[in-house]
């Protein structure tokens, strides 16, 4: 048997449903191959552990791999590569932010750190990382593309810097006058039925897809994101979600720290 871990995390309330998801969907992707699904399996960080057998294994991973991102091992881990990852542990450290980039080193998770000098200088602000992640609404889970700038094999440790891709995308949030509601841990069809159950589904301009199971969702000019969230919300209990208004962020990063 061959096993592959998957990039896509699940997490939060649905995380077993998303789950089912997943499986069902590998097993149509396989259907026709001669391979077999011998394992399937969620790690304790979240991340989609799938075993294989028959003739047609590696084209299955290769498939899947190109579908839902897979780990990498640290020393294939390179400088100057960009790869995406996810934000983790927001808050519990001061001096950076830890990236889920599904690197392993034997078994053991090695995350990127985005040492809070350089956040400071990417995003032009000198205020502490706390403030900083929550004026950005840089939040745990949140999908962003990083920059490797240093790989340490002997000491285990990965540092990087937010990649150009994802400065652009918050670059490009903040001057549109849309408000934006990010919904993590769910799937289009969870977040589409919720709409529609509520009466909302004419108030979203645009669904658009962060990551496998992360959407922000781009309210109309005259929608307001709290009032999606306060419709929705008992809708998909459990399912983390927060509100990017430009407006207000705007105001935060122009306080005094």
């Amino acid at each position: 048997m061959k096993t592959v871990v998957l990039f896509t995390r699940l997490y939060a309330q649905y995380r077993n449903r998303l789950a089912e998801t997943v499986k069902s969907h590998v097993s149509n992707l396989i259907e026709e191959l001669d391979v077999h699904l011998a394992r399937f399996d969620i790690d304790k960080r979240g991340h989609v552990v799938l075993g294989f057998e028959g003739q047609d294994t590696e084209f299955a991973i290769n498939f899947l791999t190109k579908e839902y991102g897979s780990s990498i091992s640290l020393d294939r881990v390179k400088e100057g590569a960009t790869v995406r990852g996810s934000l983790i542990d927001v808050g519990k450290v001061g001096y950076g932010f830890y990236v889920d980039i599904a690197a392993i080193n034997n078994t053991t998770y090695v995350d990127a750190l985005l040492p809070l000098y350089q956040v400071r200088e990417q995003f032009k602000l000198k205020k502490p990382l706390r403030t900083i992640a929550k004026s950005l609404i840089l939040v745990d889970n949140l999908p962003v593309d990083v920059q490797i700038t240093n790989v340490d094999l002997r000491e285990g440790k990965i540092e990087a810097t937010f990649a150009e891709s994802t400065l652009n995308r918050f670059d490009e949030w903040l001057r549109d006058d849309h408000e934006r509601l990010l919904v993590f841990g769910a799937n289009y069809s969870m977040i589409e039925t919720a709409l529609n159950k509520t009466g909302h589904i004419d108030d979203i301009y645009e669904i658009q897809e962060l990551g496998k199971f992360e959407f922000a969702l781009r309210c109309k000019r005259s929608t307001r994101a709290s009032g999606i969230i306060a419709a929705i919300g008992p809708k998909l209990r459990g399912v983390p979600m927060h509100l990017f208004i430009p407006k207000e962020i705007e105001a935060k990063l122009s306080a005094k720290a």
